[in-house]
């Protein structure tokens, strides 16, 4: 079980931190601002967290879309800073949530907790779907913001969660 959980918490919180969501959520076209181009580049950087064509293109246009210029401009004058350094938690979600609608939240938790053969693609469809996009958002929001911005009622929610998804999903 505690193999099991550990491997369950990682993924999490790998996807957290790679962010995901739901597949086509946005324009997959080029985008079209001169800033967009900068912003694929950045995107096309993260060798930890690749994304195909259509990702790429999707998240930079909802980031053109949806971010300030002021963030915007931060994040393309120092591409290697955290969000967190280049933007106000508010911000910081609208960014996380750029990315979360043009990546397929499922299919990506799967392929991660399968990763290293420690779970089944059974049991990490379990996981998936007993998880809910809804929660893994939240918490990947969560993760975008500063550490005293969390409330910590909903961190603990999410580790009861986490327990009882291990055992309804047989990582025991």
């Amino acid at each position: 079980m505690k193999k099991h959980l550990f491997v369950l918490t990682l993924a999490v919180a790998m996807v957290a931190t790679a962010c995901g969501g739901d597949d086509g959520g946005g324009d997959t076209s080029a985008p079209t601002d001169p800033r967009g181009e900068q912003i694929l580049a950045m995107l096309a950087d993260d060798e930890d967290f690749p994304l195909t064509e259509s990702e790429a293109n999707c998240t930079a246009n909802n980031m053109l879309d949806d971010l300030d210029d002021a963030t915007i401009d931060a994040l393309i004058n120092d591409p290697d800073a955290e969000m967190g350094d280049v933007a106000d938690p508010e911000e910081a979600v609208v960014a996380v949530d750029a990315l979360l609608d043009c990546i397929d939240l499922e299919a990506m938790m799967v392929e991660q907790m399968t990763a290293d053969g420690s779970m089944t693609a059974d049991q990490a469809q379990c996981v998936a779907d007993e998880f809910g996009e809804d929660d893994l958002r939240s918490f990947i929001r969560a993760s975008a913001l500063p550490e005293d911005q969390v409330d910590d009622s909903a961190a603990e929610e999410f580790v009861t969660k986490l327990f009882s998804i291990a055992g309804e999903c047989g990582l025991s």
